[in-house]
């Protein structure tokens, strides 16, 4: 609070004194009030207008700049909504987190389920390749054998019932073996087991595609039926297709007929009863 000097007296006193205390000159002037209803002028500890009779008022005449304030309570409603949006977001959160629970345990097993029957499958198609092969060579093996005695005894010209319808048709033997072996594979019994077995190879080859990228757990199944279809082949291409000499062709045949039945044994090791 700052001291001024009275203009009257030339003391010192407040600002905000109204007069002075030292020489009773009036310094702020007091406001006066007026009747709100008439008008006329209304002395200090005034109730009433002597005039008009209307209550006075004693916050007449004074201005404030103040305002009242707007009080909004919103504490409670806001509080009750927050509560609701955080319920709705831990009820989305615990709905989504079991819906992905759910689908992943759903796609493990499903997963699951398509390993087992993919392995199931590759297990048929193994035995089923094994003893097509099997088959395939069996009837290879015997026409390979039968090949080689038309061979053999068309050559050192040996008579035998079951070579001489093709080594000596006309009852004296061929001049050359390759006639015999003509003979042999015109003869449609044996040209249809020829058929069936080329018909067998085909069958074989489409197994062994299917066969490829095995599961984890028939990589060295699969190695071995490798090893028995290379065999088989060989063996197989002795009856369908013979070619070299006498000599080779019979040690050809004989590596080929034992490597299958080396090959089948190694295969029983992954073959389920």
């Amino acid at each position: 609070m700052a001291m001024i000097v009275c203009p009257h007296c030339g003391e010192q006193v407040s600002e905000k004194a109204k007069k002075c205390v030292h020489c009773g000159a009036i310094l702020i002037p007091e406001e006066k009030k007026h009747c709100t209803e008439c008008g006329a002028e209304l002395e200090e500890e005034m109730t009433e207008c002597p005039n008009c009779g209307c209550p006075v008022d004693d916050t007449l005449g004074q201005e404030t700049d103040e305002k009242p304030q707007k009080v909004e309570v919103t504490g409670v409603k806001v509080t009750k909504k927050i509560k609701v949006i955080i319920g709705i977001v831990v009820a989305l959160l615990v709905v989504g987190g079991a819906t992905v629970f759910g689908v992943t345990q759903y796609q493990k097993k499903r997963a699951a389920e398509e390993y087992a029957q993919r392995v199931e499958e590759y297990s048929d198609n193994l035995k089923l390749a094994t003893v097509t092969m099997l088959t395939g060579a069996s009837d290879a093996e015997s026409s390979a054998n039968l090949i080689k005695q038309v061979w053999y005894n068309s050559i050192y010209e040996e008579r035998d019932d079951k070579t001489d319808k093709y080594t000596r048709p006309d009852g004296y033997f061929v001049s050359d073996f390759n006639d015999a072996l003509g003979n042999l594979y015109a003869d449609s019994s044996f040209s249809s087991k020829i058929s069936s077995i080329e018909d067998n190879q085909d069958t074989v080859n489409a197994l062994m595609k299917k066969l490829k990228n095995p599961p984890d757990e028939y990589k060295d199944a699969y190695d071995a039926v490798s090893d028995l279809y290379d065999a088989y082949i060989s063996l197989t291409n002795c009856a369908t297709d013979p070619s070299g000499s006498l000599q080779t062709y019979s040690s050809t045949f004989n590596d080929a007929d034992t490597n299958t039945l080396n090959a089948y044994k190694a295969m029983e090791l992954y073959l389920d009863d």
